[in-house]
Order: C-alpha cells, then sequence, then structure tokens
C-alpha cells in the first residue's frame, strides 16, 4: 500500500493569511498610559545596560527617562492625537 503525499502542507491556501496580518484586528484607539507606561518599563530594563541609557539615567533620574520613552512611544502611535492632522472645518 502506497501512502498520497501531502501537497505542500507548509504553503497557505490562496488568499489565507494569519491573523495578526488581517487590518481589521488593528488597534482603533491610542495606548493607554497604563500600555505606555508597560512599554516604558520593558524599554528602559531590556537596554539598561547601554553607556546612553545609564548616563541619561545618572543625569535625568529614572523617572524623566521613563517620561520622555513613553512621550517617544506616544508620538510613534498614529492613533493618537498628538499625531493626528486635521485638514478643514472639525464641525
Amino acid at each position: 500500500m502506497k501512502k498520497k503525499a501531502d501537497k505542500n502542507l507548509d504553503e497557505p491556501s490562496d488568499g489565507w493569511e494569519p491573523p495578526w496580518m488581517d487590518s481589521s484586528n488593528d488597534r482603533k484607539t491610542p495606548y493607554t498610559e497604563e500600555e505606555l507606561e508597560q512599554f516604558a518599563e520593558g524599554f528602559i530594563s531590556s537596554m539598561g545596560d547601554t553607556e546612553i541609557l545609564k548616563s541619561m539615567i545618572e543625569k535625568e533620574g529614572k523617572d524623566k527617562v521613563m517620561e520622555l520613552v513613553k512621550e517617544r512611544f506616544r508620538k510613534q502611535d498614529e492613533r493618537n492625537l498628538v499625531n493626528m492632522i486635521i485638514e478643514g472645518s472639525v464641525h
């Protein structure tokens, strides 16, 4: 008895894409302060051993650096009001 060969199981079927590529799953709201806080804490803990971050924390203090990192994340969020350009009347 001969076993059938599977047809390219590693290749996705036509029209299939992973859920994270589906734009309907995209976030529709800006990041919350709590999320920005988590991002900043994660960034500082993962990059805290770099000389530039160490010196920034020594000069400015950890709270100031946290605020700076949060502001950078906020500016990268296209859904944040800071980044919206409104043309024409808003009424």
